[in-house]
């Protein structure tokens, strides 16, 4: 069966992303097609930018960095709850 992480990508205090992400959980659990999964980003501490090389090329040498590869290795596809970015734009705009 195909897996789905639901990644709730914002730390901050007060983070709206959470109530989508898990919005969204609830509702794709009603599906029978597929297994989701909320993946909470701020569990695995990624510091900004800490690897030597483009995370691209998959040659991770930090202990977190490859915990988290693991783990979003071992879904077939993602989605990304990330909603600061929109609200904070929204406020900007008005």
């Amino acid at each position: 069966m195909i897996r789905i992480a639901i990644i709730i990508g914002s730390t901050r205090p007060g983070r709206k992303g959470e109530a989508v992400a898990k919005w969204v959980y609830e509702i794709a659990q009603k599906r029978s097609d597929a297994e989701f999964e909320l993946v909470e980003i701020k569990d695995f501490n990624l510091p900004l930018l800490d690897e030597p090389v483009p995370p691209s090329l998959g040659q991770y040498s930090k202990e977190h960095t490859k915990v988290w590869a693991a783990t979003i290795d071992a879904f077939d596809d993602i989605g990304v709850s990330e909603v600061e970015k929109q609200a904070a734009r929204a406020e900007e705009d008005a």
